[in-house]
């Protein structure tokens, strides 16, 4: 036993080494973008590359809080790709927090990550300043990165920061410990369906109650929306997809107030 103990250990102690120097890769990636550029893809290509590495092997070595904003700064990259200037003070804040989790040596507790997480920046298109009231959070769970970034505009149209999830079961750990202020689910997700994540919302105690909604092309009646619950929404995807999302937003109420 203690041979394996050993084993992990230094497994353990490698990865947070190689970590470390990734994030110093990424570093002076993100030095250099703070200087504008005039092509800034290279650097930001740099960026992205050690952090989908990160992301992936956070979880393998028993850091999955690193994986986890590893995985909301590659989206944060994706959404704020065409940016200019791009918006390195808000790309730091990611880097600041893997870094702070890779000397902490460990992976922290549920409250600590989730307070990680909610505390990480989230592209908003629109202007904050022209929003009325307090900015909701949205969980946007889809398999389809594109589809997603959509949605955040929408969103963001509406007042609402967008979290972006693609794991059905991480989706729903989020809406547990996160407690969003409306959960929107693509029918057709990997490794659960999006109907089965809607039941499993509305038998939890804790997100029983959570304003939900699916967003699909398909037709009443589909298979894929067997089981649908008759008090969930449906935002269809076309020509209609702003009227249905905002008659969605406007049933859940305005975001709550938060401290």
């Amino acid at each position: 036993m203690a041979i394996v103990d050993d084993i992990v250990s230094r497994l353990t102690g490698e990865f947070l080494d190689d970590a470390g120097d990734r994030l110093a890769r990424a570093q002076l990636a993100l030095s250099a973008l703070s200087n504008r550029p005039k092509d800034p893809r290279p650097l930001l290509l740099d960026l992205a590359r050690e952090i989908h590495n990160l992301k992936g092997s956070g979880k393998t070595f028993g850091f999955p809080t690193i994986s986890l904003v590893a995985d909301r700064f590659e989206e944060y990259l994706g959404a704020s790709a065409d940016a200019q200037p791009p918006p390195v003070p808000q790309l730091q804040k990611f880097a600041d927090a893997l870094l702070d989790l890779v000397e902490l040596g460990r992976n922290p507790d549920p409250d600590r990550s989730a307070a990680i997480l909610r505390g990480l920046p989230a592209f908003f298109d629109l202007d904050p300043g022209s929003v009325q009231g307090t900015p909701g959070r949205a969980l946007v769970v889809t398999r389809a990165r594109t589809l997603g970034h959509m949605l955040a505009r929408e969103l963001a149209n509406c007042g609402y920061r967008a979290q972006i999830a693609s794991d059905p079961f991480e989706a729903l750990r989020l809406a547990v410990s996160e407690k969003p202020d409306i959960v929107l689910t693509s029918a057709v997700l990997d490794g659960m369906p999006g109907i089965d994540l809607l039941r499993s919302l509305r038998a939890i105690r804790a997100t029983a109650r959570l304003p939900v909604a699916v967003v699909t092309s398909f037709d009443a009646g589909h298979p894929e929306l067997a089981g649908l619950p008759q008090d969930v929404a449906v935002v269809r995807l076309g020509k209609t997809l702003a009227d249905d999302l905002a008659g969605v937003l406007t049933s859940a109420g305005e975001p709550a107030p938060r401290a």
